[in-house]
């Protein structure tokens, strides 16, 4: 982060820093209001701007909750073309849903997923459309913000390499607010760590985030499948070594994919569109075009939005997870299973 963005836009910052603080303080005195559900609900979201792996993370939760609870997705819907609430289905497409959305409806139709620009107002409509028969959890994705709800189990997010503790405000920097509105969350997760991580490192990162002793702190990976996927089929990763190949990214940094596939030896070249970027016919016939009749890689939120305008035999997504240690992910489950009881 340059040092002419922090000083220059520094002014701006504390403006920002002193609007989110009047905001934060009405919520805390209770002069505006965080409405509660009976429903319980896990809010998911962080204090900074770009991909911290929420909807990793939320993918995650929705497996290892499926098998207890029917599971109940809100998002915002970022990107899309829709407007107001609207529950995914068979008909539904990643431009009326929103790309992350739709691709954790496409991982598991068992779970519902629904979208509106108000949480509240969003929970209220998908609560009245619950099987009440059934024993019904609500995850809430990127929520931090947006306290006119107040889920149950609040978990934050951030990122190893670039932790909260040693960024600045919008637009000096990319927080979305002050670092110490982190002492909202139950739960932090440090997310994309090194594969090797000392019980020190961790103890020092820890204290640099200055959690309080109720919160809890968790350190996890970016596991990547051994197949790649595609229409119908899937092929083993290592297969890339063999079969030419372009990678096509539209999310917030593509840097430690293409690290772990140039750790596998993987030769390629890379075509980077920004966050959620919407592709059109015109985008695809590009790609298409530069890949010269050779396999195209892609992650798995642009997969979907790709083969809208690419229906494909040559298009293949990697598939990624959180990876928590096995202790980690006992522990976790357990943290929130008893918050709902």
């Amino acid at each position: 982060m340059s040092l002419i963005r922090k000083i220059f836009f520094y002014p701006f910052a504390l403006l920002l820093n002193f609007l989110t603080f009047l905001r934060n303080l009405f919520f805390d005195i209770g002069l505006f209001e965080e409405q509660k559900f009976d429903n319980f609900s896990i809010g998911v979201g962080n204090i900074s701007l770009g991909g911290t792996g929420k909807s990793v993370l939320v993918s995650y939760l929705a497996e290892i909750l499926s098998d207890k609870y029917m599971v109940n997705i809100l998002s915002r819907g970022y990107g899309r073309k829709s407007k107001g609430f609207l529950i995914a289905n068979k008909s539904t497409t990643p431009t009326e849903l929103g790309d992350e959305p739709y691709m954790l409806y496409k991982q598991n139709h068992a779970i519902r997923v629904a979208v509106c620009n108000s949480r509240r107002q969003g929970m209220l409509k998908l609560i009245e459309s619950i099987n009440k028969n059934l024993k019904n959890i609500f995850i809430l994705d990127d929520v931090y913000q947006h306290r006119w709800v107040k889920p149950n189990v609040m978990i934050l997010l951030t990122e190893y390499s670039k932790p909260y503790f040693k960024d600045y405000l919008f637009p000096s920097g990319n927080l979305r607010e002050s670092r110490i509105s982190s002492r909202r969350a139950d739960i932090i997760i440090v997310t994309k760590c090194p594969s090797e991580l000392s019980i020190k490192q961790k103890e020092k990162f820890t204290s640099e985030l200055n959690v309080n002793l109720k919160q809890k702190v968790f350190f996890t990976k970016i596991k990547y499948n051994e197949y790649i996927f595609g229409k119908n089929k899937k092929l083993p990763l290592n297969i890339l070594k063999k079969v030419p190949f372009i990678l096509v990214t539209g999310i917030a940094d593509n840097t430690l994919l293409v690290r772990e596939l140039k750790m596998k030896g993987l030769v390629f070249k890379t075509i980077n569109y920004n966050d959620h970027f919407t592709y059109s016919k015109r985008d695809t016939n590009k790609i298409t075009s530069l890949s010269d009749g050779n396999l195209i890689l892609t992650t798995e939120k642009d997969y979907f939005k790709l083969q809208e305008h690419m229906n494909s035999d040559l298009l293949f997504f990697v598939k990624i997870k959180i990876d928590f240690s096995e202790e980690d992910s006992k522990l976790f489950k357990s943290l929130i299973l008893n918050n709902e009881n």
